[in-house]
C-alpha cells in the first residue's frame, strides 16, 4: 500500500505504540515479576533458587543463539510482523502452561524453550530494529517511548502479581497473566506492524518523500540520511567489538542485580511488602526517565549519554550494597531506576546510530549470542553464589566492579568512520 501524501499522524507512532504494548505484555511474566514467583514456586514444588534461575538463563541462551537467524528475517518485508505475531501467541501460552507444571523438566521446557521463542519473536531484537527503521532524527524518543512499556509492566504487574499470588496462588495468577498478554498484543501486532516507512511510500520521522529546493523550486528526492553498514563491514570495525565488551560487562551487573533485586532485599531482612514497594518504585523511576533519556540522546552524543547512564548504575549499586535502612534502600532504588531506565534506550540507539538502519537486524542478530555472557551469566552467577555463601553481598560486589569497567570501555568506543568509496 502506498500513500500520496504525508498523513497527519506519522504511521511510525502507531508502530511505537504497538511496540510499547509488546514490551508491556512481555514483562507480565518476565524480568520484573520473575523474582516475585521464585519464592512461591520454589516453596510449593521444592525447587532451589539456582534451579529456577537456571530456567531464565537457559531461556536467554536459546533466545540469544537464535539471533543470527531472527535478525536478518526482521530486515525482510513481512518478517517483523510474522515474528511478532508468533511471538505474542507463544508468550501468552507460556504462563498458561507453566501454571500446570509439577516437575522441573516441564518448567524448563515451557519457560526456557517456548519462552525463548516468544522472547525473540517480539523482544528487543525485532521491535527495536523496526523502530530504528521508522525513525532517525526522532529515534531516541521513539525507542524511549516504546521501552517505557517494560517499566510500566513493572509498575502494574509487580504489585498485581504479589496481590494475586497471596490471594489465589501462583498458578491462577499465571492463567490471568496469559489472558492479559493475548488481549493486549495480538490484534495490534497483526493489524499495524510494518517493516519500514518506504514500504508505505513514507520516509523516516514523517519527513516528506520530496523536498522542495528553496532556490530552484524543483522537487528533490530525499536520500538515505545515514551511513549504511553491512554486516561484514560492521564486524571489521574495532568499535563493534568494544561495544560488545562494554555492554557485556555492564549487562552482567544489570541483569544479575535486577533479576535478584527483590530476593536481595528479602535476604537483607526487609519484608516482602517493602521489597515489592521498592521494586515498584524502581519500575516507576525507570518508566519516568526512558523518554527523557531518548530526547537527551538526540541532543547530546549517545556515547556520552551511555557513559553517564552506566556510571550512574554503578554508583547506585554501591549505595545499595551499603544500605541498611529503609531511607537508603529507597535512595539507592531511585538512583538505580533513574539511570537503569536509560539502558534499553541508549543501547539500541548506539547500535542504530553507529551502523545505520538498513542491515541493523542482521548486525544485531549476529552479535546477539555474544551478549549471552552477561544476560544469562549474571543472574545464574548471583543465584549460585547466593546458595553457596548464603548472601548476595559477593555477587553484588562483582556486579559493581563489572559496571565500572564496562562504563569505561563504552566511553572509549567511538563511532566507526565509513571508508571513502
Amino acid at each position: 500500500m502506498f500513500v500520496s501524501k504525508t498523513p497527519r499522524i506519522f504511521y511510525g507512532w502507531y508502530i511505537a505504540v504497538v511496540c510499547f504494548l509488546c514490551w508491556f505484555a512481555a514483562d507480565a511474566f518476565g524480568w520484573y515479576t520473575f523474582g516475585i514467583f521464585l519464592g512461591p514456586i520454589g516453596k510449593d514444588l521444592g525447587w532451589t533458587t539456582v534451579m529456577l534461575t537456571g530456567a531464565m538463563t537457559l531461556r536467554t541462551l536459546i533466545g540469544g543463539l537464535t539471533g543470527p537467524i531472527v535478525g536478518p528475517i526482521a530486515d525482510t518485508r513481512h518478517g517483523a510482523r510474522i515474528l511478532m505475531t508468533v511471538g505474542v501467541l507463544v508468550a501468552g501460552a507460556v504462563p498458561l502452561l507453566v501454571s500446570r507444571v509439577h516437575v522441573l523438566w516441564q518448567f524448563y521446557l515451557i519457560y526456557s524453550v517456548l519462552g525463548a521463542l516468544a522472547m525473540v519473536g517480539f523482544g528487543g531484537l525485532v521491535t527495536n530494529t523496526v523502530l530504528a527503521k521508522w525513525f532517525i532524527r526522532k529515534r531516541g524518543r521513539a525507542i524511549g517511548f516504546a521501552a517505557m512499556g517494560v517499566s510500566a509492566a513493572g509498575m502494574v504487574f509487580v504489585p498485581l502479581a504479589h496481590f494475586l499470588i497471596e490471594r489465589v496462588g501462583w498458578r491462577t495468577t499465571l492463567v490471568l497473566l496469559a489472558c492479559i498478554i493475548w488481549a493486549l498484543t495480538f490484534v495490534p501486532v497483526v493489524l499495524l506492524i510494518r517493516r519500514r516507512p518506504e514500504d508505505m511510500g513514507l520516509m523516516p520521522d514523517g519527513d516528506p518523500p520530496i523536498r522542495i529546493d528553496a532556490e530552484t523550486g524543483a522537487g528533490v528526492e530525499v536520500v538515505e540520511p545515514e551511513a549504511v553498514w553491512t554486516l561484514k563491514e560492521a564486524l571489521r570495525t574495532k568499535t563493534l567489538w568494544m561495544l560488545l565488551m562494554g555492554f557485556n560487562l555492564v549487562g552482567v551487573a544489570i541483569s544479575g542485580a535486577f533479576l535478584h533485586f527483590y530476593p536481595f532485599l528479602v535476604a537483607e531482612g526487609f519484608s516482602s511488602n517493602l521489597a515489592t514497594t521498592a521494586l515498584t518504585t524502581l519500575a516507576f523511576c525507570c518508566f519516568a526517565v526512558k523518554l527523557p533519556w531518548g530526547f537527551l540522546s538526540e541532543r547530546i552524543h549517545v556515547r556520552y549519554c551511555a557513559t553517564a547512564c552506566y556510571a550512574g548504575c554503578a554508583a547506585s549499586l554501591a549505595i545499595l550494597l551499603h544500605s541498611h535502612s529503609v531511607p537508603f534502600i529507597f535512595l539507592s532504588t531511585i538512583a538505580y531506576g533513574a539511570t537503569l531506565g536509560g539502558d534499553m534506550v541508549l543501547r539500541e540507539v548506539v547500535y542504530a546510530n553507529y551502523f545505520g538502519r538498513t542491515f541493523l537486524g542482521a548486525i544485531r542478530g549476529v552479535v546477539m549470542p555474544v551478549n549471552l555472557v552477561s544476560t544469562s551469566g549474571g543472574p545464574l552467577f548471583a543465584a549460585w553464589l547466593r546458595d553457596v555463601t548464603g548472601s548476595y553481598e559477593l555477587p553484588y560486589t562483582v556486579f559493581l566492579m563489572a559496571a565500572v569497567v564496562g562504563t569505561f570501555v563504552l566511553y572509549l568506543a567511538r563511532p566507526p568512520v565509513k571508508p571513502a568509496g
